[in-house]
C-alpha cells in the first residue's frame, strides 16, 4: 500500500491553520463533568471514547494514545486525567504544536507533541500507539484513503483508531456552505460507508461507522470576519438561531426521550476501527 500523498490532496494546508491559531487565546478543555446544555457535545463524546475505548483495550499502566492534528487539543488533557493514557500529540502547525504543549502543561499533564506531517513519520513513531484520534482531520484531504492509511502506521498491533469528523453531507454542511462557503471548500463531505472503505483500506477491521448525536449546529464556522460587519451579523444571527434548536433538542433529551442520529440532522460522523494482530 503507497502511503504517499500529493500535498495537494491536503485542502486547508499548512499556512491556513498557523494564520488561523495565532488569532485565538488557549482555548479551556473539555468539561466533561459540566450539567449546562451547552456541553452537551463534549460530554457525549468524552462518553462515547471511554466506552468505546473502555471495551477495545485491555487496561494497564504503559496504555499510549496519540491525537493527530492535535493543535490546540481540548481532548488529550482530559483523556490522560480521566482514562489513565499516556498521551501524545502530532501535528504540522508549529504553532499550533507549541499551543498544545501549553495546554497539557497548564493541566498538569506529561505528554509529547511532534511536529511533524502525518505523511513523514519518523520510524521511531510507527507501530508505537495503542490508540490513535483524530477530531476533524480526514476530511481535509481529497485522497482519503492516504491519510487513513497513514494513520494506521502508528497502530500497535491490536490498537484501535478512532476517527471523528463533522458531517458535511447534511444540514450542517448546507448551513456551512451558506454561512461561509470558504470553509466548506476545504473540507470533503463523506459519508459513514466512504469511511469505513477508507479505514477497510488501511487494512483496518471496522467495528462500527456511523453518525454520532442527534444534533449540533456548533459545528458550523462563520469564519473570521471583522466582528460588527454587516457580514459578521449576518452570519451571527442565523448561527445564534441554529444553535438554539440543537441546545432545544438536547434539552428534549434530557427531559423526554433521547433523539436519533440521522444523515440530516446528526453533525458528526465517528468510524472506530481495529489494527488486526499479528
Amino acid at each position: 500500500m503507497d502511503n504517499k500523498i500529493d500535498k495537494s490532496s491536503d485542502k486547508a494546508g499548512e499556512g491556513y491553520w498557523n494564520e488561523a491559531w495565532n488569532k485565538l487565546s488557549l482555548p479551556e478543555v473539555w468539561d466533561v463533568d459540566s450539567v449546562r446544555i451547552i456541553s452537551h457535545v463534549e460530554r457525549e463524546l468524552f462518553n462515547y471514547i471511554s466506552k468505546t475505548l473502555g471495551e477495545l483495550i485491555v487496561g494497564g499502566a504503559a496504555r499510549t494514545l496519540v491525537e493527530v492534528g492535535c493543535a490546540r487539543s481540548q481532548a488529550l488533557p482530559v483523556i490522560a486525567n480521566r482514562l489513565g493514557f499516556k498521551v501524545s500529540g502530532i501535528d504540522y502547525s508549529p504553532n499550533g504544536c507549541e499551543q498544545t504543549a501549553l495546554i497539557l502543561d497548564r493541566e498538569g499533564v506529561d505528554g509529547e507533541v511532534f511536529c511533524v506531517d502525518i505523511f513523514s513519520i519518523p520510524d521511531s513513531l510507527v507501530g508505537q500507539f495503542d490508540v490513535v484520534v483524530s477530531f476533524g482531520l480526514i476530511e481535509h484531504f481529497s485522497d482519503t484513503n492516504a491519510v487513513v492509511s497513514a494513520l494506521a502506521r502508528l497502530l500497535k498491533p491490536g490498537g484501535v483508531i478512532l476517527t471523528n469528523i463533522p458531517n458535511m453531507n447534511g444540514s450542517v454542511g448546507f448551513f456551512q456552505r451558506l454561512l461561509n462557503k470558504s470553509i466548506y471548500d476545504i473540507h470533503v463531505p463523506l459519508t459513514p460507508e466512504e469511511v469505513k472503505k477508507a479505514h477497510e483500506y488501511a487494512g483496518l477491521e471496522v467495528v462500527e461507522s456511523d453518525f454520532f448525536i442527534s444534533s449540533s449546529y456548533g459545528v458550523v464556522n462563520i469564519g473570521e470576519t471583522k466582528r460588527s460587519s454587516f457580514v459578521w451579523w449576518a452570519r451571527k444571527i442565523p448561527l445564534f438561531f441554529l444553535a438554539r434548536v440543537s441546545m432545544a433538542a438536547w434539552l428534549c433529551e434530557r427531559l423526554i426521550w433521547k433523539l436519533p442520529v440521522s444523515r440530516f440532522f446528526s453533525p458528526y460522523i465517528n468510524c472506530v476501527a481495529v489494527r488486526k494482530s499479528e
